[in-house]
């Protein structure tokens, strides 16, 4: 019987094997990603990882698509892909002009971009921008923060290459507050030893989701639409919140 059993499997598969399309092969995409922007998508020991880059693989394989990573400085990324050399970007910030003028898809997950100053700072809480009149503000340089934010041309701004710097600058007091991702400027401090030396303000300046993008073409249209679908059941099955979880809490 067990013999009899096996056969039948064997039989199974194989004719499961014949009737597969022979066009199976994995489709590959290739997706620009800001280089080091830890904990969502850095390198670790030659491998492109991180909270996003688990995100994306997970969601493109539930469609049958292997994504080749490119990981480059944020605006080398934004303009390799409007050069056509990118199938998709991630992780952007949702901007007006960025659905006009992209298939944007997602989110993958959700950032909330907080103010963070120094510890013996006086400063207690920024409800609006108008309260940082007087204040030089640290941010990135290409960064999208929240559109009447970026727009707001009384703002001081102290320009960094990247969240390192940021830090430094804030501890060095050539900024009074800097803004980022918590999750983000929570790691990277840490890996600086200076988180016990920042504290993070009560009010965040926004709460918004962070997505991937394609080019507005047929073919584009189509890409979002195919990882919209594997993104959405991610959500509903929970398992984005569990990536999340699983990260950030080690």
């Amino acid at each position: 019987m067990t013999r009899l059993l096996s056969a039948l499997l064997l039989t199974c598969v194989t004719v499961l094997a014949a009737l597969r399309p022979a066009n199976t092969a994995a489709e590959t995409w290739v997706m620009g990603a800001m280089e080091d922007f830890a904990p969502f998508n850095y390198m670790d020991n030659g491998t492109f990882t991180g909270i996003d880059v688990q995100i994306m693989d997970e969601a493109a394989a539930l469609i049958g698509v292997t994504l080749d990573h490119r990981p480059v400085p944020w605006k080398r990324m934004l303009l390799d892909f409007e050069g056509g050399k990118f199938d998709g970007v991630f992780q952007l910030t949702p901007t007006t002009a960025r659905f006009e003028k992209w298939h944007l898809t997602g989110p993958l997950r959700t950032t909330r971009s907080v103010y963070v100053t120094r510890a013996d700072s006086p400063l207690q809480d920024i409800r609006s921008p108008a309260e940082l009149d007087g204040l030089v503000v640290g941010l990135v340089a290409g960064f999208t923060y929240e559109e009447s934010f970026d727009s707001n041309p009384a703002i001081r701004r102290e320009m960094s290459q990247d969240d390192f710097n940021n830090i430094r600058k804030l501890l060095l007091g050539r900024s009074d507050v800097i803004v980022g991702g918590h999750a983000t400027l929570a790691y990277t401090a840490r890996q600086l030893n200076a988180w016990d030396k920042l504290r993070v303000l009560p009010t965040p300046l926004v709460e918004l989701g962070r997505y991937a993008a394609f080019p507005r073409t047929a073919e584009g249209a189509e890409k979002a639409r195919r990882l919209q679908q594997a993104l959405d059941e991610m959500h509903a099955s929970g398992r984005i919140q569990e990536i999340m979880r699983s990260a950030l809490n080690r």
